[in-house]
């Protein structure tokens, strides 16, 4: 057991499968009773020994059927065909993908008792496609003008439609011929950033989009075929078209989608390539005119002012009240303007945000200011804002600017306000990482490891005070982004899946206009389906609860294949833990919740389940790494209980599920190096597997783990006292 803590409280995770993706495991003997027809076979034989233990009668796969008269070629990519011969199966596919996938369902109807023919994606998904009663083979497709996004667009419609269907369609530039299917841009605000509209008539289709964002047309491409189509989850990667002899739509049909925030976007996939799940970010990148992101700092505008080593304000904040801060800063960021003007930019956000720190100016105004604000440093900072904002616009008119709400700027000031040209990023950094932004499950301090005298500002911190100060900024501001955090603090995250739907509803009732998620995911939680969920919610925010119910299940099928459900109950309990629990901070969250230990062998038992029930290989996959996460947390809230209680049959059972986590990972290429460091030594925690990542902000000092959980509780008590 000695092994089990200093593989699990050392740095052994996010650190080790950064340095090593070893070699896998050696493959179990195939079976006798399999008779391979191609080399490539071999992965899916040695899986399907493994699954099953014994194959019980004759098996021949591969990816050549010459020998049985199977024409492969009508398979898509992870198409295949089974078929039973009495005393011989078969299992044919074009691809080692679809062999993966064949001996996976095979295993299953040999489990379930019931074998029997099947064929998976042979020929075209959709048989036929009809526009205004015209087979669209009939149809070109055409960019209405040269512009790159645009053709680009129209390439990627025809590309997919063939894809769809096989029908080969052209692409042209300029006016259209009928029949045709036509992408133009168009000026209207009704659209917003990133909306489009189509309609069908006797002469074709025509799609328009927003002008205000060059890859609205893409989005436009893409989301036409998802819906009208069901070609679900297509910018995310996946192959979830649903198959169909014929899909017509006819002259006089219209549609079409706005996206509610003008501006949206994911970041914090990290890893997820390097452990071969990654996945793109389509959906989520909407609108030029986005959050801001320390401009003072990174464009080291006015850094020959400042105190820090680098000159880029990042140690420190500039007296925003001072004139010779002013003209400095004035000029820099006018060079700044006219050099993006000259290289041929017309619209974009000029981020003057400030650095990444809370050093405020303690001269006298600035502190005067303070005061007469209402305790909030905003009122410097809009004064100068508003002041440098309306300068530069007199030279370079319809311009923004964007400020953050952040680190001491949070509050609104009393009667400072912005103008018209400002846009303002609400950072909820140090919230809570459990509950809604809105607050209103929020009931406490804020809790984790993080010691209240190194970070005083969480004392009476957490999301109901920062939902209200949101809430206060759009009252005055037309103009309001928000950047929250889903840090990867812990499992707490799960609980982002269940408020995705609340926090969205929230920033779209009181008129937020666009949202940075800092969403970190290193592959081993659901951050992916927290994603999904949000790209979805971008464009759809109006969904009742129960087509968000719906939607979710399709997203966590396609991901998890058949054991999604078990899934979805896990992700259920996990939130619940979290989302009935102490509000944690977001920057450090991986509190050890009592509650783990109660539902360790439940929500085990429901992944478990899960992970022989996927469709593929990469399915399997995540359902392996999200299991390893929900071994690591077990064990780590039910070791020291049983460890004092002299439970050895516990113990021995911890052990065993833990070892689980080494074993299946290496089948995957990602290999965990172990650590000396016993039970008995002094421990410092630098990565923690159940938490989905390595917490790099916050390290907790060095203890024993038996005392380091008596001061969490100790300090959760005294909170509760405080109240």
């Amino acid at each position: 057991m000695k092994k089990l803590l200093s593989l699990a409280l050392a740095a052994i995770f996010f650190a080790s499968v950064l340095s090593s993706c070893a070699s896998l495991e050696a493959r179990p003997a195939i079976d006798a009773n399999v008779t391979l027809t191609s080399s490539d076979a071999l992965d899916a034989a040695a899986w399907l020994a493994e699954r099953l233990g014994g194959v019980p009668g004759r098996v021949v796969l591969g990816t050549n059927a010459a020998a049985y008269g199977f024409d492969l070629s009508s398979l898509e990519a992870d198409g295949y065909f089974i078929r039973s011969f009495g005393r011989e199966d078969v299992l044919f596919a074009r691809t080692a993908d679809g062999l993966d996938r064949a001996v996976r369902r095979y295993a299953k109807m040999v489990e379930a008792g019931d074998v029997s023919d099947v064929t998976y994606h042979e020929g075209y998904r959709v048989k036929a496609i009809e526009l205004a009663g015209r087979d669209i083979s009939e149809y070109t497709v055409y960019a209405a003008e040269s512009a790159s996004r645009l053709v680009s667009a129209a390439n990627e419609f025809a590309s997919l439609i063939k894809k769809a269907c096989g029908a080969e369609l052209s692409v042209a530039v300029g006016e259209a011929a009928a029949p045709y299917i036509r992408f133009k841009y168009v000026h209207d605000e009704a659209l917003s950033s990133c909306g489009y509209r189509w309609s069908v008539s006797d002469d074709g289709l025509t799609v328009e989009c927003s002008d205000k964002y060059a890859t609205a047309a893409h989005f436009a491409a893409i989301r036409f075929i998802e819906k009208e189509l069901d070609w679900f989850g297509l910018s995310f990667g996946y192959e979830a078209l649903s198959e169909a002899e014929l899909i017509s739509i006819p002259a006089g049909k219209s549609g079409g989608e706005v996206n509610f925030l003008e501006y949206s976007q994911g970041y914090g996939d990290f890893c997820s390539s390097y452990i071969g799940d990654g996945f793109q970010h389509d959906y989520m990148d909407l609108g030029n005119i986005h959050c801001c992101c320390h401009g003072l700092q990174n464009n080291r505008f006015a850094g020959q002012l400042s105190k820090s080593v680098n000159h880029d304000w990042a140690d420190d904040q500039p007296c925003y009240l001072d004139d010779e801060f002013f003209e400095v800063v004035y000029d820099d960021i006018l060079e700044y303007v006219e050099d993006r003007i000259a290289a041929g930019e017309k619209s974009f956000l000029v981020d003057i945000a400030a650095g990444d720190n809370s050093n405020w100016c303690k001269c006298k105004k600035c502190r005067k200011m303070f005061a007469e604000e209402g305790g909030t440093e905003a009122g410097a900072v809009l004064t100068w804002a508003n002041r440098l904002s309306e300068a530069i616009d007199e030279e370079h008119p319809g311009l923004r600017y964007g400020v953050f709400a952040y680190a001491g700027t949070n509050k609104l000031s009393k009667t400072v306000r912005p103008n018209d040209l400002l846009n303002i990023t609400y950072c909820f950094d140090m919230s809570c990482d459990s509950h809604p932004h809105d607050g209103s499950l929020c009931d406490g301090d804020l809790l984790n490891h993080v010691p209240y005298v190194s970070y005083p500002h969480l004392k009476n911190h957490n999301n109901t005070f920062m939902g209200e100060n949101l809430r206060e900024w759009c009252e005055v501001c037309d103009n309001m982004f928000v950047w929250f955090y889903d840090l990867p603090g812990g499992l707490v995250t799960m609980s982002a899946v269940h408020t995705a739907l609340r926090d969205f509803r929230f920033f779209g009732e009181i008129g937020v206009k666009g949202v940075f998620w800092q969403s970190e995911d290193y592959g081993f939680s659901a951050g992916k389906v927290q994603k999904w969920l949000m790209a979805e919610l971008t464009w759809n925010v109006g969904m009742s609860d129960e087509e968000f119910d719906a939607y979710y299940d399709r997203v966590l099928s396609v991901l998890y294949g058949g054991g999604w459900e078990y899934v979805k109950e896990y992700i259920s309990v996990v939130s619940s833990i979290y989302e009935s629990g102490p509000c944690l901070h977001c920057w450090g969250g991986w509190l050890v919740e009592p509650m783990w230990e109660k539902r360790f062998d439940a929500i085990y038992e429901l992944l478990e389940a899960a992970i022989p029930l996927a469709d593929c290989r990469k399915q399997e996959m995540r359902a392996v790494k999200l299991d390893a996460s929900c071994i690591y947390s077990g064990c780590l809230s039910s070791y020291f209980n049983a460890k004092q209680a002299g439970d050895s049959e516990r113990l021995a059972e911890l052990e065993r599920r833990y070892a689980l986590i080494f074993s299946r990972l290496a089948k995957f290429g990602i290999s965990l190096e172990s650590a000396s460091l016993t039970v008995d030594s002094d421990l410092e925690v630098e990565a923690w597997l159940c938490h989905d990542s390595y917490d790099w902000h916050v390290r907790p000092p060095k203890s024993e783990m038996p005392e380091r959980v008596a001061a969490i509780e100790a300090e959760r008590e005294a909170a509760k006292k405080d109240n």
